[in-house]
């Protein structure tokens, strides 16, 4: 159960830094066309942060949604339409996003020549790594070329693309393209590069552990998504918080620290900043695990720093997500 949570915990909150990824030829698979299914519903959840002259709502997202998948709720919509400054972790829709990730990946992301990845791996692992391959109708002969971190990233989001979920519907994804669209003003805690150094610079005893409790627990990867993902579209933060947070924080410190705290503490310090020193209303659209929790949440620091935070009550779902 402990290693089947750490795989599931890391895969939605990692999720931002490897969405341009996608479109590496070698990350992809041919997938068949999906059954059309019935529209569903999200209320995800919301924080509101205000001071005398400000007010600012957080929205915690999936990076990767079913297209069918309806989560604009009328507070949403209205927090999205109020806002002047719309916030996002990183650019993954600017033009050069996918030729930097390319460089990035190309020259990170893979072993030195001679060295496969099953080489690194047990003959157990690197027998399942080739049976998770196949299952997931990637090339073997790529994927072994990589480095852990990388084919840790590809077989997660793999997974989650066979689910039927789309990068393009993500909550991130439309609220960025709504937000070029408009007159809003647009704001990035992290740059890309930033973002993927997250992985690039892991150490490799970290990395291949990423890998392998990835590989160890496959078979448990299905049961756990979906609660991972009822979770999210039902707003339900407690089991949020330790299906994605607490195990790392109970068996990688050190990672967590790198991935969720740190990123926080930065981003509650730009977001202070904007709202002490500037007026007006914002909207910030991050992934659902940095919102999350009594004592490192984003929410929770901006409320030791003195902001009014208190959690938004959400009804029912728009009829769609165009904006309102």
């Amino acid at each position: 159960m402990k290693g089947k949570k750490l795989v599931i915990s890391r895969i939605n909150c990692l999720l931002a830094a490897v969405v341009t990824l996608i479109s590496i030829p070698t990350l992809t698979s041919a997938q068949a066309p999906a059954e059309e299914e019935a529209i569903t519903y999200a209320t995800p959840a919301v924080w509101r942060v205000s001071d005398a002259d400000s007010d600012y709502f957080l929205l915690g997202t999936f990076h990767i949604l079913p297209p069918n998948l309806h989560w604009r709720t009328d507070e949403i919509a209205e927090a999205y339409e109020n806002a002047d400054i719309v916030y996002f972790e990183v650019d993954a829709d600017a033009p050069d996003a996918a030729s930097k990730t390319l460089n990035i990946m190309m020259t990170q992301g893979f072993n030195a020549p001679g060295t496969t990845l099953s080489s690194l791996l047990d003959d157990h692992d690197a027998q399942k790594l080739r049976e998770i391959v196949g299952e997931l109708s990637l090339p073997f002969a790529a994927v072994d070329t990589m480095r852990p971190w990388n084919a840790f990233l590809a077989l997660s989001v793999q997974f989650i693309i066979n689910q039927g979920f789309e990068p393009g519907s993500g909550v991130d994804s439309v609220l960025l393209k709504n937000a070029k669209q408009s007159d809003k003003e647009v704001r990035f805690f992290e740059t890309l590069e930033e973002q993927l150094s997250l992985f690039t610079g892991l150490d490799p005893e970290t990395e291949k552990m990423l890998l392998t409790v990835t590989i160890r627990d496959w078979d448990e990867q299905q049961a756990a998504f979906d609660d991972l993902y009822e979770a999210w579209v039902s707003g339900d933060t407690e089991f949020l918080d330790v299906e994605m947070n607490e195990v790392l924080r109970e068996q990688a410190p050190i990672v967590y620290d790198r991935l969720i705290v740190d990123r926080n503490i930065t981003w509650a310090d730009e977001l202070e900043a904007a709202l002490r020193n500037e007026s007006g209303t914002g909207l910030v659209a991050v992934g659902a695990a940095h919102l999350v929790g009594d004592e490192q949440s984003v929410p929770a620091l901006l409320k030791k720093r003195g902001f009014d935070v208190s959690r938004v009550v959400i009804g029912q779902p728009a009829n769609d997500n165009t904006p309102q």
